[in-house]
């Protein structure tokens, strides 16, 4: 009896193995299609343009700013950013989680919110995002049903410490990149966490007002109906997991 049981006892810890195997093997391939249907390769375009450095509005040589886009390209590059940004999420998300954001994404309003949110993000629509914002928000105007529908979702996806945080790491990263580039530049050189502390305060006093007009140019195609069913799944432990998995592979 002893030895049937020690027979059992391994195959147990095999089987048990196997199954371990098996499931993270699933996750990957599950986290591969949430990186897809996400489309969160959008992301790396977003830190490239946030922190190349435009000829137009710098005073700087031309051969410093060659090199300064150059080192930006390359240190943020696709393969290295998706690593990270599944890593990251791996760790953040569980495999039930995961399933329900492919399922999400999969939808028909998850496919058109990220429609809405790919043609928000082109720059070619800043004129006229600008326009509109200014049309709909004029303070002026009394608050609408849709305002208060906006507010809320900025609370959920807490939009506006999200958004701060990205801003102040691509401002800090520019910094440190520059100083590289250009290694005469006087300052000393601090502690990324500490310059980010210290920009943070005057980025948040004008995030919440700039993300509210963002989000209401973005999510103007939605009806208040579709605006309620994400505020719905925004709120449960997946959304709320992805979103911060995905500021903290940023930063």
């Amino acid at each position: 009896m002893k030895g049937k049981n020690g027979f059992v006892a391994v195959l147990l810890v095999i089987l048990l193995g196997a199954i371990s195997q098996a499931s993270a093997v699933g996750k990957d391939v599950l986290l591969d299609e949430l990186y897809e249907k996400a489309e969160l390769g959008r992301q790396l375009h977003w830190i490239r343009a946030s922190m190349r450095l435009d000829y137009a509005k710098y005073t700087l040589p031309n051969e410093v700013l060659d090199t300064f886009n150059q080192v930006v390209k390359v240190r943020y590059g696709t393969r290295f950013f998706r690593t990270s940004m599944m890593s990251t999420l791996d760790e953040a998300l569980t495999v039930d989680e995961v399933l329900e954001l492919v399922e999400w994404y999969n939808s028909p309003l998850g496919q058109k919110i990220l429609k809405l949110e790919s043609l928000s993000n082109n720059p070619d629509n800043n004129e006229r995002m600008q326009a509109y914002i200014g049309d709909k928000l004029s303070k002026q105007l009394p608050r609408s049903s849709r305002e208060e529908l906006i507010e809320e979702l900025m609370v959920v996806l807490d939009v506006v410490e999200h958004g701060t945080e990205l801003a102040a790491t691509a401002s800090v990263g520019g910094q440190r990149l520059l100083k590289e580039v250009m290694p005469s530049m006087r300052g000393a050189t601090l502690q990324p966490q500490v310059l980010k502390a210290r920009e943070k305060p005057s980025i948040r006093r004008t995030m919440a007002e700039r993300m509210k007009g963002i989000l209401f140019y973005t999510y103007r195609g939605l009806s208040d109906q579709e605006i309620r069913r994400y505020l719905e799944f925004s709120r449960g432990t997946g959304m709320q997991n992805f979103q911060r998995g995905q500021v903290q592979a940023m930063t």
